[in-house]
């Protein structure tokens, strides 16, 4: 197992003890992880080594909460079909450059469900619409080809 794949394990139990609640962001899990590994020998290589860890811990949650995420369980199985099966958490709405964090089902507002579905259908809408271009374009060029 490589250095990364290790802290990629690493990420998924801190994530995993932290899963009774709450808001999960990269930066609590990273903080969270970089803890496992004891005191850094300076303040720098401290700094740099949350960096890197949040870094991959923004991949690790996007992977499992985002709607687009290989590793989530509601699109498991299924390419990119939903598989009936709603989230654990869900993105909550941010200011642009914040980053993203994820909150249980069960605790979101009525609002943060309907940022969910807003940005769901949007995503919808968007693919639909590429799937119709490419539509378009196959019946343009590849009747012409043939």
């Amino acid at each position: 197992m490589s250095q990364h794949e290790r802290i990629m394990a690493d990420i998924g139990r801190v994530l995993e003890s932290m899963d009774e609640g709450g808001v999960i962001s990269p930066s609590s899990v990273a903080l969270a992880c970089v803890r496992l590994y004891g005191e850094m020998p300076d303040p720098r290589v401290e700094y740099a080594a949350l960096e890197h860890v949040k870094m991959m811990a923004r991949k690790f949650l996007a992977g499992r909460f985002e709607d687009g995420g290989a590793e989530n369980t509601a699109y498991a199985g299924q390419g990119e079909l939903f598989s009936g099966h709603l989230q654990q958490r869900y993105p909550v709405p941010r200011r642009v450059g914040e980053e993203p964090a994820y909150k249980r089902l069960e605790d979101m507002t009525e609002a943060e469900i309907d940022w969910n579905l807003g940005m769901l259908r949007k995503s919808a809408r968007s693919r639909l619409a590429h799937a119709d271009a490419l539509q378009a374009y196959k019946l343009a060029h590849c009747k012409a080809a043939a």
